[in-house]
């Protein structure tokens, strides 16, 4: 069965540690932790810090289960640059030993997956140049790593790739038991023609989620239950295909309300997911 988490992104005006309190208090049973200088700075940290969140997340028994490793404005003051498929040879290996850190901090403390994305391809990249540098960073990174730790690439409404199938055929391309897709709910909605049935078709591919509301097909990350979207099929879905990780909202901006926002999404969700359970044993 399907666990709720709450992405640390909306969380960025706490300390990494009451922050993972905050999650708990909620009711939630994971954490999505975030690379970014007020929680986890990849340059910086360090066994202590690392040892400052292990006990936060045994002392409340709460999971970490991902790291959101997309790190918009740790590189560079251009947002998702340089990305992985930057025009500069040398921007992009930033960006990929961004991503060895993030593994590597995952390792650290033990979560199983780091979620990431391709940023946006420049007018001047041609796009099977943008393909190329794509493989061949994502193959350094798988190649160059010595982890379990999985690489969960999100599909981002405007970026190289927005769309489930194209992170799935990418991932046929790569065949890598450590490479998979990480589904963002909202992200569906803002870009797939039909969210749902693709939630459904790549759900086998798929070892973590981020949800948010969305009113239309516009990508604003909304408050559960603040949107159009319909998470009791959502969770239906789930249910049919056996889904067993973790449902992780994300509601970067929303942290001037973060209570709020914690204590709606949960209240929200869990209400979806017990129906959905209740009208499939009918």
């Amino acid at each position: 069965m399907h666990r709720l988490s709450y992405n640390a992104n909306g969380l960025r005006n706490l300390t990494v540690e009451r922050a993972v309190e905050e999650v708990a208090e909620a009711g939630y049973d994971g954490i999505e932790l975030s690379l970014h200088p007020a929680h986890i700075d990849p340059f910086s940290f360090s066994d202590n810090e690392a040892s400052v969140i292990r006990k936060a997340l045994e002392r409340t028994g709460i999971e970490a289960c991902c790291l959101a490793a997309g790190a918009d404005n740790l590189l560079s003051e251009e947002r998702f640059e340089p990305s992985l498929v930057h025009p500069d040879a040398a921007g992009r290996a930033r960006r990929v030993d961004l991503v060895k850190r993030s593994i590597r901090i995952a390792d650290m403390l033990g979560i199983p997956l780091i979620n990431f994305a391709t940023g946006k391809r420049k007018p001047e990249v041609d796009p099977a140049d943008a393909r190329r540098w794509l493989v061949e960073g994502i193959t350094e990174i798988l190649d160059s790593t010595d982890s379990d730790v999985t690489l969960a690439m999100e599909p981002e409404p405007e970026f190289f790739l927005e769309t489930n199938a194209a992170v799935a055929q990418l991932a046929r391309e790569l065949d890598s038991p450590r490479f998979a897709l990480a589904q963002d709910l909202g992200h569906c909605r803002v870009v797939e023609e039909d969210y749902l049935a693709s939630v459904e078709r790549h759900l086998p591919i798929t070892p973590v989620f981020q949800v948010e509301d969305i009113k239309g097909r516009t990508h604003y990350h909304e408050i559960p239950g603040d949107g159009d979207i319909d998470f009791v099929e959502f969770f239906r879905i789930l249910r049919r295909g056996g889904y067993e990780g973790h449902v992780s909202v994300e509601l970067y901006n929303h942290s001037d309300v973060y209570r709020h926002a914690l204590r709606r999404s949960h209240e929200v969700l869990t209400a979806a997911a017990a129906s959905a359970e209740s009208s499939s044993e009918d």
